[in-house]
């Protein structure tokens, strides 16, 4: 269990199990006919309006465990499928910096987000396993980035381009936009996807409903991933499809 939740976004083999937000029943309902079962999110009052239910706001996975937000759902919800659960030691709150507690990401020896805003238990975290923090001014770093395989990224934020970059990773860097958030401008493109298999990511709405598409479709497919899509309409910030075991 521990290989696979550090490497959560990352999954080694086709996710049985995958952590969604629970705003959207048709997200459960598809990964359901694919034979994937769902832990779904509830509203997180604490955070803003339009992110409450968002996976990427609510939970961090590193280190072979599931760093939750203080006084959270999820804690119960997780420890039913016997994930070792931590909590922040901070609690969320409706404005930035408060929001972002959980929203680092996590990967192979590698922790991407804000070291100023991200919750004291995730760094912490980071350095009981020796991980690299790799530090960007963007809060929102879980968010604003989907991981392709280790080496390869996607990201409309060129800090995270430039970071990982320097880390030798190969990333694709698309316009911001074009993906849905109500109550926000945009969304994120890494909270409108997520990994369900080595060679399979799927997104919350169609991908051609972002002018990049064919840039996407081709960096996915240049590393022997296929796209699928869960849902239809404009692509969607949902939180991320994160993958348990």
């Amino acid at each position: 269990m521990s290989k696979n939740i550090l490497s959560s976004r990352l999954p080694d083999r086709s996710a049985k199990l995958m952590l969604v937000s629970g705003e959207y029943t048709e997200l459960s309902e598809r990964l359901s006919k694919l034979g994937i079962k769902t832990v779904t999110t509830t509203a997180d009052d604490r955070l803003p309006g339009p992110v409450q239910w968002h996976p990427d706001m609510q939970v961090c996975i590193i280190g072979g465990k599931a760093i939750v937000l203080r006084d959270s759902c999820l804690h119960n919800a997780l420890t039913r499928y016997d994930i070792p659960v931590v909590q922040t030691f901070g609690s969320p709150a409706h404005v930035y910096p408060g929001d972002v507690l959980c929203n680092s990401l996590a990967w192979n020896g590698y922790v991407l987000g804000n070291f100023k805003t991200a919750d004291v238990t995730i760094r912490q975290a980071a350095e009981k396993i020796k991980a690299a923090w790799l530090d960007v001014k963007q809060g929102y770093a879980a968010c604003a980035t989907a991981l392709v395989d280790e080496n390869s990224a996607i990201t409309a934020d060129e800090g995270i381009a430039k970071s990982l970059e320097k880390n030798r990773m190969n990333v694709l860097r698309i316009h911001s936009g074009d993906i849905l958030l109500p109550g926000y401008p945009y969304g994120f493109i890494g909270g409108c996807c997520g990994k369900l298999a080595p060679d399979v990511m799927a997104f919350a709405g169609k991908l051609d409903s972002h002018r990049d598409s064919e840039h996407i479709r081709t960096f996915l497919k240049i590393r022997g991933i296929k796209a699928i899509e869960l849902m239809d309409g404009e692509l969607l910030d949902v939180g991320g499809l994160v993958a348990l075991c």
